[in-house]
C-alpha cells in the first residue's frame, strides 16, 4: 500500500526551485484547462518524480505540482500537423461538404 506524501509550501516552493535549476527535463508543454477545455502552454520541469508547471518561464512560483509516483509514460507520435488545425480543417471540410449537398 502505497504511504501518503506530505509536502508544505516552503517545501514545494524549495524543489520547484531545484527543479528549475537541476531538474531532468525542463520545457513548455500543453495543458487542457478544465473550464473551458482549451489548451495553454506552460513551462513543467520535473525533478525526480515530481512535475512541476508554471504560468511561463519567468514565474518563481509553480502554479501546480503532479506527484508521478506509480506513474508509467510513453512516447506517442507527434501529429502531423497542430491539432487545433485540424479541427478547424475538419470544420471546413464538414461545412464545404454540407454546402456542396445543398
Amino acid at each position: 500500500m502505497q504511504k501518503s506524501v506530505r509536502y508544505n509550501e516552503g517545501h514545494a516552493l524549495f524543489l520547484s526551485l531545484l527543479a528549475r535549476k537541476e531538474g531532468t527535463r525542463r520545457g513548455t508543454l500543453s495543458k487542457k484547462t478544465a473550464e473551458n477545455s482549451r489548451w495553454h502552454d506552460k513551462f513543467f520541469a520535473l525533478y525526480q518524480n515530481v512535475l512541476f508547471y508554471f504560468e511561463n518561464e519567468q514565474s518563481a512560483r509553480p502554479a501546480g505540482i503532479y506527484l508521478l509516483e506509480g506513474c508509467t509514460c510513453e512516447r506517442a507520435p507527434a501529429p502531423k500537423m497542430p491539432l487545433d488545425k485540424q479541427v478547424r480543417d475538419n470544420n471546413n471540410n464538414n461545412n464545404n461538404n454540407n454546402n456542396a449537398s445543398l
